[in-house]
């Protein structure tokens, strides 16, 4: 049976499941920053091993190895700002998820009580029916 909450359950719903993929999202992307962040540090780690490995070293491998590291920190500080602002983005769809639940909950408990008052009533019409139907049938 429909009821006047349908539409905002629906609407919440929606709202709902949109707002949590946009979560999972946020979510694997704060995953994929971290994992390229690991990534630039191992990178960093080789190239030291690599120079602590050689007998000799030239004045170009430690300007190479100076420029490297110099762009190495420069990505891990993108990455750190974008880390920061994907989490801001993430509390903030965490927010949203949590509201459009409390949203859709509630309405779903309007809609399951006016469901409930229509049964009531109908099972109180349903005993009038057979009080006034045994009351004829006895005066008949």
């Amino acid at each position: 049976m429909k009821t006047k909450w349908d539409a905002l359950i629906k609407k919440y719903d929606s709202a709902y499941q949109e707002e949590l993929k946009a979560l999972l999202w946020s979510v694997r992307e704060i995953e994929k920053a971290h994992e390229n962040k690991a990534s630039l540090a191992e990178q960093e780690a080789d190239s030291w091993r690599n120079l602590s490995d050689r007998q000799y070293l030239y004045s170009g491998d430690l300007a190479f190895d100076g420029e490297f590291r110099s762009s190495v920190a420069e990505l891990k500080a993108r990455l750190d700002f974008a880390i920061a602002g994907l989490r801001e983005d993430e509390a903030k769809l965490k927010s949203r998820v949590a509201e459009c639940a409390r949203l859709l909950k509630k309405y779903e408990f309007l809609r399951e009580r006016e469901l409930l008052g229509y049964e009531v009533a109908r099972e109180i019409h349903e005993a009038d029916e057979l009080e006034d139907w045994v009351m004829n049938a006895r005066s008949g």
